[in-house]
Order: structure tokens, then C-alpha cells, then sequence
């Protein structure tokens, strides 16, 4: 659980404990609620992601008895880190990426979300 001392926004950064975000390089933030398609989506690509490795690591016939098994790992672990809030930054990349929004914290609690909500509105203030 995230709490409003991890954040702090100085005259150069938004730092979220550990982590530094330049504030000349974001350009918008918000708090995503995550649905249930959002959920479903993340828990198939990882599945998918897990299932291929395994695929490209051995891709004789034994594989594709472990492909199911991978998949379904993939999938669990999605699940047990699939998060309802995320306080998300619009943030532009130095290299050909571009723009791009970029999760910095993730909740469960409706004081995760308000707690976001209110860096979101602070971040936005320091960044207008």
C-alpha cells in the first residue's frame, strides 16, 4: 500500500521512493482504474509471453507439453499481481519512443485511489 510520504515532487523531479521522473519529460498524469477486459488482457499476453519462451527455448516435440503448463503460470502470476488503481505519467523518452504512459504505482484500496488522485492533481499543478 502506497502511502502519501513515498511521493515527493521537487523542483526537477517526481520521486516515488526509489524511483525519478524528470518533470521537464511528463507531460500528464492520471489514475487508470483497471476493468475487467484490462484484467483478462494482461492475464492472456503473459500468459502468451511465458508459453512462447518456453516454445523458443526447446521447440522440439517436448515443449509443446510444457507450452500449456507455462501459460497457465503466466496467467496465475498475472493474476496475483493485477492491481484495481494505477497512478500513471504521460512521459516522453529520450530515444524514438515517445510519448508514453507509464505506470509509477499500483493499488488496491480506495485510499490508493485517493491517495494517486492527489499526487495526480499536485503533479499536474507542478508540471502546468
Amino acid at each position: 500500500m502506497a502511502s502519501a510520504q513515498d511521493f515527493s515532487i521537487s523542483r526537477q523531479y517526481f520521486i516515488y521512493k526509489a524511483d525519478e521522473y524528470t518533470l521537464s519529460r511528463i507531460k500528464n498524469a492520471r489514475v487508470k482504474v483497471n476493468t475487467l477486459k484490462d484484467h483478462l488482457f494482461r492475464v492472456i499476453i503473459i500468459g502468451m509471453i511465458v508459453s512462447s519462451v518456453i516454445g523458443l527455448m526447446e521447440p522440439a516435440g517436448i515443449a509443446w507439453i510444457f507450452m500449456p503448463f507455462g501459460f497457465i503460470t503466466g496467467a496465475l502470476s498475472a493474476l496475483a499481481t493485477a492491481r484495481k488503481y494505477e497512478l500513471q505519467i504521460e512521459f516522453e523518452h529520450t530515444d524514438e519512443t515517445g510519448l508514453q504512459w507509464i505506470s509509477v504505482v499500483k493499488g488496491h484500496k480506495q485510499t490508493d485511489m485517493a491517495i494517486f488522485s492527489e499526487q495526480a492533481d499536485q503533479l499536474k499543478q507542478q508540471i502546468a
